[in-house]
């Protein structure tokens, strides 16, 4: 059955790339995102010509009605993005623009709010286990930087997405060589988050603790060089991206501890799906559930990893769809 509703924009900002559609309405209670466009950030000025390029591109429609996802935080109307040397008022935007409403919500609370929309096909689960139905959820991923945001479950069974800055907390280390990658990643940043080495940003530093640590000279390379230099076998990017993933469980375990995340984790970003089959048969698993006394309560969460490319635009649009004015 097809759902018809006045068309909006929605978008997926991030640090690299700028990700739009047109929500047209919806088919079987999933909705119709058309005129999908993908833009390099770098591309653009500011927020207010990277928002203009696309409403041109879909003027025929005229929508009236925008949210944006954004990686950073979000609250009052003056927005500084995390990743990219943006800041922009929601006020002059929407008015400069002739919008009747533009929303800027964070982009892991888009992701969020994507979760109980997406189709089983649109995720593959990383571990099994036994989820309580009315536990929280926790969503992690990264992609430029490292987004986390929880999913509250209500009594009458929809869910509130609730933001943070978790991919900012420091990293810690569980092993011996996440010791000494950790100590080499101290000798040149000023403080370690969590983003500054499970990241897309963060993988070249990863690297190049990872090849101090061995003793190796380090090569000037991209996040995208070293995952796929690591897929071809060079022995320093296979370490960096296994110990990537490794960890990232790690500290997944920790969001998740931390939220009493025991309805399951759900992995999103632009990084995973990109060496998915690497990454399935990493030591994420065992980096997740390696968490001391904590072992058997990790045990019982399910991991999946939503590879469906809009998955923020779906959330981004859920939630305009339910605060549209």
């Amino acid at each position: 059955m097809v759902t018809q509703t006045s068309s909006f924009v929605v978008a997926d900002i991030g640090g690299t790339n700028a990700r739009f559609g047109l929500v047209t309405g919806k088919t079987d209670g999933r909705f119709d995102i058309v005129h999908q466009e993908r833009y390099a950030s770098s591309d653009f000025a500011d927020m207010q010509s990277l928002v203009a390029c696309y409403l041109e591109s879909v003027a025929d429609y005229a929508p009236k009605h925008v949210c944006l996802a954004v990686a950073g935080p979000v609250g009052g109307d003056e927005v500084r993005l995390t990743n990219l040397s943006w800041h922009f008022s929601i006020k002059a935007i929407r008015e400069n623009l002739g919008l009747v409403q533009l929303e800027v919500i964070n982009d892991f609370v888009a992701y969020a709010n994507s979760i109980p929309l997406l189709p089983p096909q649109a995720l593959v689960q990383v571990r099994d286990g036994k989820p309580l139905e009315s536990a929280p959820i926790a969503v992690l991923g990264p992609g430029t930087g490292l987004g986390v945001a929880s999913l509250i479950p209500s009594q009458d069974g929809s869910w509130s997405a609730i933001a943070c800055e978790g991919g900012h907390i420091a990293l810690s280390a569980a092993t011996e060589m996440q010791r000494k990658v950790l100590n080499a990643l101290a000798e040149d940043l000023d403080f370690v988050s969590a983003e500054r080495a499970l990241s897309g940003s963060g993988l070249p530093n990863l690297y190049r603790a990872v090849a101090k640590v061995r003793g190796v000279t380090p090569k000037k390379l991209s996040s995208a060089d070293i995952s796929e230099m690591a897929l071809d076998g060079e022995p320093t990017c296979y370490e960096t991206l296994s110990l990537f993933c490794e960890w990232l469980g790690g500290m997944a375990a920790d969001i998740a501890l931390a939220q009493g995340a025991r309805g399951g984790l759900y992995l999103g970003g632009g990084i995973l799906p990109r060496f998915l089959e690497f990454f399935l048969k990493s030591n994420f698993v065992k980096g997740f559930t390696n968490k001391g006394v904590m072992s058997d309560y990790m045990s019982e969460i399910p991991v999946y990893l939503a590879i469906e490319t809009h998955s923020a635009l779906t959330g981004a649009a859920a939630w305009l769809d339910s605060h549209k004015v």
